[in-house]
């Protein structure tokens, strides 16, 4: 019977093979990887692909790249994102366990694609947990590497956006962000919010916070004033639309007066994120007495004026809907606890699609 091609692969993938031999190996295997059926043909030699993972730290720098983008691809598909996991290069350290030690060193070229492997791995979100497990006692060096944009002079770093904000699915990290020295994790993180150069750190920013909202027992902490959560959340949705002064004056400091040139950030999903912060924030009482008292709704109405998608539009009014009544015209204290009947909930859905489908 005829040798598999790619087990033959295996004698060239070793770290003391020919380095032309492990090139070619490589870039055949990363050809491989580009179609789902690729990919679950590779996930079926685990051999070969432990052998990749050690070829990560290979001396040679091509060949360390090439490497690496392989695992980007196998970590883009749900099986190879959960595969993964299971490999210990290390009778002491898992696969995560070296990423985040490429991640965590400056000196290391193509960090960049161990962000990415690491924000495919904890997409998936029965990884999240297992990921927690060896993450949690890492998060503040992976916070400093996040927010020291000069960390890495080889790699930006910035899908450790969305490598956070996946993690912040979790209570324990949800719980960390809000207890490690009280406020410290997120006015580091939260900047980014508005970074205009990587919509890949802005998207995973907003994503860490919209997690921590879903979560209303952080609804006070997250509006605290030692945070300026609004002004953060806020700014993206603004233009260089005139208020008048009563409204102005409503407004957070930072937002009001805004130079001509401001402009609304250009991503769909992050304007989409956003407003499903303020959706969740607007639960309780407290929450949607603070977002009246800085002037959401003023903010809001401008924001619906420019917003052209429709599904988008309708989230945003959802929250206008919420912000314009009385606290007795709401009726409940904490919305997050009202239950809705199944057959109320459907109708309700029925007339959410039919008011995207006529806009």
């Amino acid at each position: 019977m005829a040798k598999d091609p790619l087990d033959e692969l295996l004698d060239f993938l070793k770290s003391e093979s020919r380095i032309d031999l492990k090139h070619i190996s490589l870039e055949h295997l990363v050809g491989v990887s580009g179609t789902e059926e690729g990919i679950k043909v590779l996930l079926s030699k685990e051999s070969l692909i432990l052998s990749v993972i050690y070829l990560t730290d290979d001396k040679v720098d091509e060949i360390a790249k090439n490497a690496l983008l392989l695992l980007v691809n196998v970590s883009a598909y749900p099986q190879g994102a959960v595969e993964l996991l299971k490999y210990r290069p290390d009778t002491s350290k898992s696969v995560l366990d070296m990423l985040i030690g490429y991640v965590s060193n400056p000196n290391k070229k193509h960090a960049d694609a161990a962000c990415m492997i690491l924000s495919n791995i904890t997409r998936q979100e029965d990884n999240v947990e297992t990921c927690v497990d060896t993450c949690l006692p890492h998060l503040n060096n992976i916070l400093n590497a996040f927010v020291n944009t000069d960390f890495n002079k080889h790699s930006n770093l910035d899908y450790l956006a969305p490598f956070l904000s996946n993690l912040s699915c979790s209570s324990r990290v949800r719980k960390w962000l809000t207890e490690e020295k009280p406020y410290i994790p997120l006015l580091k993180l939260l900047p980014f919010c508005n970074y205009e150069r990587s919509n890949i750190r802005r998207g995973g920013a907003i994503g860490t916070i919209r997690n921590l909202s879903f979560d209303t027992d952080y609804h006070n902490f997250l509006l605290n004033d030692d945070l300026d959560l609004l002004t953060y959340l806020l700014s993206p949705l603004m233009g260089n639309e005139d208020y008048c002064d009563e409204e102005m004056d409503k407004l957070p400091i930072s937002l009001q007066y805004l130079p001509k040139e401001k402009s609304r950030d250009p991503d769909i999903d992050i304007r989409k994120m956003i407003i499903e912060t303020l959706n969740k924030l607007c639960s309780k009482r407290h929450g949607r007495e603070i977002l009246r008292q800085n002037g959401v709704y003023y903010i809001l109405r401008e924001y619906h004026k420019f917003e052209k998608d429709a599904a988008v539009r309708l989230a945003c009014e959802n929250v206008v809907d919420i912000l314009i009544q009385k606290e007795e015209e709401v009726g409940a204290e904490d919305l997050s606890t009202v239950e809705v009947p199944d057959e109320m909930v459907d109708k309700f859905k029925a007339m959410d699609e039919e008011y995207i489908n006529n806009v």
